[in-house]
Parts: C-alpha cells; sequence; structure tokens
C-alpha cells in the first residue's frame, strides 16, 4: 500500500485564491468576512469587500476558508450541467502564505 501525506493549510488556500484574484470567505471568531485578498505576508491578509473597506485579518485567527471552485479554476463560464470531478488543489505549483513563528 502506497502512503503519502499531504498538509492542507488555510495559507495554501489563501494563495490559490490571490493568484485567481477570486473572492473569498474568511471564518474568523466565528464571523465570516468577505473580499479579494489584495496583501499577503507571512502573517495576516488584507481583504477588499470592494465596497471602501478593508481589513486586516492574522492567519493564525481564520478558522476556515471558502472560495468558488470555477473561480479559481477560471472556469466561471463552464456549464453548470458539465460532469467534472473534484480538482486536487495540491497539484498546482503555488507556494502557500505561511504563518510565520509570531514572537514579543
Amino acid at each position: 500500500m502506497v502512503q503519502g501525506s499531504t498538509l492542507f493549510t488555510v495559507g495554501t488556500l489563501l494563495r490559490h485564491a490571490q493568484d485567481a484574484a477570486a473572492p473569498v470567505r474568511v471564518l474568523v471568531s466565528g464571523t465570516w468576512l468577505d473580499g479579494v485578498i489584495v496583501g499577503a505576508d507571512g502573517l495576516g491578509v488584507i481583504l477588499d469587500d470592494g465596497n471602501g473597506h478593508q481589513v486586516l485579518v492574522r492567519l493564525d485567527s481564520i478558522v476556515a476558508v471558502s472560495f468558488s471552485r470555477s473561480a479559481i479554476d477560471g472556469e466561471d463560464d463552464a456549464p453548470a450541467d458539465q460532469d467534472s470531478e473534484a480538482r486536487a488543489h495540491w497539484g498546482a505549483a503555488r507556494q502557500p502564505i505561511e504563518a510565520g513563528p509570531v514572537g514579543g
């Protein structure tokens, strides 16, 4: 049996969304925040809601990330009835947005 491991991180999914300029939803302290990632570093991301508001979110505060797979894959014009299998997001060559050490 072949064994392997894949580590999915908030940063990996956010990098996919940022590269595609796709809108995301992030869950922080029980609240969903919506926007497009306009900046990112090893500690946080800046989301722009498109209405003149931006918010900085620390990566270690994000519990979940949600986005449209079609927006990430560039398939916004694909027919809704098209049969397709789920795409593995780890196949891309994108680098994750990694949370760095937090110290004082």
